[in-house]
């Protein structure tokens, strides 16, 4: 759910194989492609070597390794929860947000808005298309929510845009 919300990430794969180190093998949960670098993530209730350089020669290119401990997860529990209450709203809508509407919405959210004000500002179309697009412009980062790692997602959750769309 993190790799799938974060808007830096273009292509993940799940379980690209096997990491060695040392006399260990450890299952790569993931492969994941970043704008700006490629590592592997390993889920991990083991304990390695934290000052070790962790890399990998994967298909013949050197990655770095990322391991993710459980209380890691734990600490990122409220994050995912309020993703994976989003996405289904992205998936659904695919297709019905116009790019004028995110260009609205952007321009909107010029100052924090809760998602009740951005609803009632856009309340001549679908309700549910608005939410999936604020959802997308969060999603693609061109719009922030902090509040969605400490609150629960809802109507009072604000988001302001990252920049202002012209």
């Amino acid at each position: 759910m993190l790799l799938e919300a974060d808007p830096r990430i273009s292509l993940f794969c799940e379980r690209p194989g096997f990491v060695q180190f040392g006399e260990e093998r450890y299952l790569a949960e993931f492969w994941v492609r970043y704008v700006d670098r490629e590592e592997l993530v390993i889920l991990s209730d083991s304990i390695i070597d934290a000052d070790a350089k962790l890399t990998a020669d994967f298909a013949n290119a050197e990655l770095a390794v990322r391991l993710v401990q459980p209380a890691d997860l734990a600490a990122s529990r409220l994050w995912i929860d309020n993703w994976q209450r989003m996405l289904p709203y992205l998936v659904a809508n695919r297709g019905l947000v116009s790019p004028a509407l995110c260009r609205a919405i952007e321009r909107f959210l010029r100052e924090p808005q809760r998602l009740l004000a951005i609803e009632r500002e856009f309340s001549t179309g679908d309700p549910i298309v608005v939410r999936a697009a604020v959802f997308g412009l969060l999603h693609t980062g061109r719009a922030r929510a902090r509040g969605l790692k400490t609150d629960a997602l809802s109507l009072l959750t604000e988001f302001v845009a990252t920049e202002v769309a012209t």
